[in-house]
């Protein structure tokens, strides 16, 4: 008995191991392909310093502190002066070679080094005399300890969540890489930016929420109240955006985006609220999923349960998951834009000029649309999974009517 349940044992971990050399295989083969088709060549050089120059972002170590003058700005935290240390180049051309780098501290290179720290240096070349080089400090080396976060990330939901934690991860990893590699190539290339959002959030949502919620009409329900919510909170965002005259255009980064649609297919009218629906995309599916299991499992609690009756249990469960998820999104929406409000409320600014301000007017479009789009999936996906899931169990009742009869 006990050899059985040792071979049974190990068939299951050679099933479950399998499994998941599986899925990071298939993952990882789209990954390569993704970044295969997201090649091109750059509209300009971002790493060119003049005529032959070229700027590289070596690694470098902190050798020694030749020279400190480090004060209290006044505020906390926050330290003036210069620091001029000996550093060691880790990487790239100039590997092995020692420079001297000029730490200047303010308020956005506020990094105090010290001896045998790592950090980040910019490698400029001025001409195509190689011979001349200057060397600026550019941050602390961050790739360790971001790795280690993102490492207790994937442990915390692989071990809270077992199997299907682990399922998570991989929707999050292809989500990444679908929008990385795939969506903004397809912007680059001319696709309307409402249609690259809209298949964005079809893939996304299917490949997730079938991830996690394995292949069946509850899962289906899910993704099909997703989309039909946020297609919706597209429309009404389209809309309103004509009314309130926001646009792309409007947006602060309308400079560079302009200047990079001068060159390439990029289309920036609508760009601006591809960010929106991202950003409420996982709210929306949370959302979807979980109505959808409730009401999955009402069913199988009771069988005879009608459309009405799940529906009304769908939508009793939505109410109380909507209220939270929308304020989700406003806060998150908020947490952005807190500098703003903060300059806005020691200027005393005006409520007309508040109101009708770009910044404001695009904020609340972002939080009321990101919002729409949690609240219409209720209802939506109430209905659907009612439907589906109610008609999945006639016909299994249908069929079992039809055994007893012969």
């Amino acid at each position: 008995m006990n050899i059985m349940n040792i071979k049974l044992g190990w068939i299951s971990s050679i099933k479950i191991g399998g499994k998941i050399i599986g899925s990071i295989a298939i993952l990882s083969v789209y990954i390569i392909l993704a970044i295969l088709f997201s090649s091109h060549t750059p509209i300009y050089n971002p790493f060119s310093s003049g005529a032959g120059g070229e700027v590289h972002y070596e690694k470098g170590k902190v050798l020694s502190i030749d020279e400190q003058v480090i004060n209290s700005s006044g505020f906390s935290g926050l330290y003036i002066g210069r620091q001029i240390v000996d550093v060691l180049i880790e990487s790239g051309q100039y590997r092995g070679q020692t420079f001297k780098v000029n730490n200047a501290l303010n308020y956005d290179t506020n990094f105090i080094l010290h001896n045998g720290q790592d950090i980040v240096v910019s490698v400029n070349t001025s001409t195509d005399d190689k011979s001349y080089v200057n060397v600026y400090m550019f941050s602390p080396y961050r790739v360790v300890p971001l790795l280690v976060l993102i490492g207790l990330f994937i442990g915390a939901i692989c071990l809270v969540g077992g199997w299907r934690g682990f399922h998570s991860v991989l929707g999050i990893i292809f989500t990444l890489t679908t929008v990385l590699f795939i969506f903004v190539p397809l912007l680059f290339m001319g696709v309307s930016d409402v249609l690259a959002t809209i298949l964005l959030v079809i893939v996304t949502s299917c490949v997730t929420l079938f991830l996690v919620g394995g292949f069946d009409r509850k899962t289906l329900s899910a993704v099909l109240g997703t989309v039909a919510g946020v297609v919706v909170s597209v429309v009404i965002m389209l809309i309103f955006s004509r009314i309130l005259g926001i646009s792309g255009y409007t947006s602060s980064d309308t400079d560079a985006l302009l200047n990079i649609a001068g060159q390439s297919k990029l289309q920036v009218k609508d760009l601006l609220f591809t960010g929106i629906i991202i950003a409420s995309l996982g709210a929306v599916m949370d959302i979807a999923i979980s109505i959808a299991t409730s009401i999955n499992e009402l069913k199988k609690q009771n069988q005879e349960a009608s459309f009405s009756e799940l529906f009304s249990s769908g939508m009793n469960i939505g109410r109380d998951m909507m209220g939270t998820m929308s304020n989700t999104l406003i806060l998150a929406f908020l947490g952005e834009s807190i500098f703003s409000f903060i300059l806005m409320y020691s200027y005393q600014v005006q409520f007309r000029q508040l109101i009708n301000s770009n910044g404001v007017a695009i904020d609340i479009l972002n939080a009321v649309c990101g919002s729409l789009a949690v609240i219409l999936t209720v209802p939506i996906v109430s209905a659907i999974a009612a439907k589906l899931l109610q008609g999945k169990q006639s016909s299994v009742k249908e069929q079992e009517t039809s055994s007893n009869a012969l």
